[in-house]
């Protein structure tokens, strides 16, 4: 029993990897927080993409990726097979990238028009990518 006890505590420890990025900002405000990072088999299969452009434009930034409590329960019940962690992005102006931006008519005229916007919906929606450039089109003929 008390084997079962060890093995179960192990496997249910809590761990956390941080990563400061540009100097890092290890007690600035938490700008993103993701529960339930996806990873198999001890951690061992799987992977996070962290946007830091988009979630620290001042480019300084601490992540910390943990494995808390009720993630490494989760881990005991399933014998390591699925192993969540808990995402944390601290950013050092406090400031998410996605904040409130005022844009003009013609600015956003402008950013429809772009060749930019059909590249960047390509590449994040490639099954919308057609609605773009038609868009494009028929605002382009008189």
């Amino acid at each position: 029993m008390f084997a079962l006890a060890l093995t179960f505590g192990s496997i249910t420890g809590c761990f956390e990897h941080t990563i400061a990025v540009g100097g890092g900002a290890p007690t600035a405000p938490i700008v993103n927080e993701q529960q339930w990072q996806n990873f198999w088999l001890g951690g061992l299969v799987g992977h996070t993409r962290v946007d830091l452009e988009r979630w620290c434009p001042s480019g300084r930034a601490t992540v910390e990726a943990k494995q808390t409590f009720l993630n490494g329960l989760v881990a005991g019940l399933t014998s390591g097979i699925y192993t969540p962690t808990t995402l944390r992005v601290r950013c050092h102006d406090g400031q998410r990238a996605d904040r409130e931006v005022e844009l003009s008519a013609q600015d956003m005229a402008n950013i429809a028009m772009d060749d930019g916007l059909a590249l960047w919906v390509g590449h994040e929606f490639p099954d919308q990518v057609h609605r773009v450039t038609a868009a494009q089109a028929a605002a382009e003929q008189p």
